[in-house]
């Protein structure tokens, strides 16, 4: 579903929105927001607003971790065409909560880990995993190659999805392992690198563990952890709006005691 298509319905909203007189936590962002000529924002944008606002104001001394990095803060937020110029380079379509986060809370910031990159460092970090190159960061604009890589390819199947159990995942990862073995080097990392077809990692991660979003197939718009020692992949069980959401809510809990 399209994002435009998302209405807020927050009883009272509008004429808090008015009422310069009123103090709620976060509404000076939501209040932001509101004045930008996005989209109408969308239920979700303005809980994690709120929910956000109000880790910060627990969390003063940025005890949890990863938030002396991101300081529950979040970056601008990105343009629409931004954000569609980015689908269109790399064969993929984002899922509408990711889409309304990075345009109508922000572009990147606040969030598990040491928070969530922006989506140009989503365009950075991820061109390693679906390229199998290291790209020097002062050069990475001028790689033909970094405009038209797939993200998405309708070509290669999803591995990250419902279907996938223990004994295909084994079946996977012994493949790889005799690849390896035989010294195919450039079939293991094509190989590899099919695992992660359809994903995006979008989480600074404070181990080895990648965080990715699932942005296609039956699990579209969920978020998996997938280690970089290719361990079973470990589902959420949860879509990103409910995840982030989840993510506040359990740093208020932590410091409202």
């Amino acid at each position: 579903m399209d994002n435009t298509d998302l209405e807020v319905n927050v009883t009272g909203l509008e004429m808090i929105i008015r009422d310069d007189d009123v103090n709620i936590t976060g509404l000076e962002q939501i209040r932001q927001v509101y004045e930008t000529d996005m989209p109408p924002v969308s239920p979700f944008a303005v809980e994690l607003i709120r929910l956000t606002a109000n880790a910060r104001e627990l969390d003063m001394e940025h005890k949890m971790l990863g938030a002396e990095k991101h300081h529950y803060e979040f970056a601008p937020v990105a343009a629409m065409s931004a954000v569609r110029d980015f689908e269109k380079r790399h064969h993929i379509r984002l899922p509408a909560a990711y889409v309304e986060f990075l345009t109508q809370v922000g572009n990147g910031g606040a969030g598990p880990d040491y928070g969530l990159y922006s989506l140009e460092e989503v365009e950075f970090y991820n061109f390693y995993v679906h390229s199998g190159r290291t790209v020097p960061y002062a050069s990475v604009r001028e790689e033909e190659d970094y405009y038209t890589l797939a993200y998405q390819s309708e070509q290669t199947p999803m591995v990250l999805d419902s279907a996938l159990t223990e004994t295909k995942w084994n079946t996977i990862c012994a493949e790889l392992d005799a690849l390896q073995y035989h010294q195919q080097e450039e079939e293991y990392l094509q190989k590899r690198r099919q695992i992660y077809n359809g994903t995006l990692k979008i989480v600074n991660s404070f181990d080895s563990s990648g965080l990715l979003l699932i942005c296609s197939g039956d699990m579209d718009g969920e978020v998996a952890e997938l280690s970089e020692d290719l361990t079973m992949p470990r589902y959420h069980g949860m879509r990103f709006e409910d995840w982030m959401l989840a993510y506040f809510k359990d740093v208020v809990r932590e410091f409202s005691h």
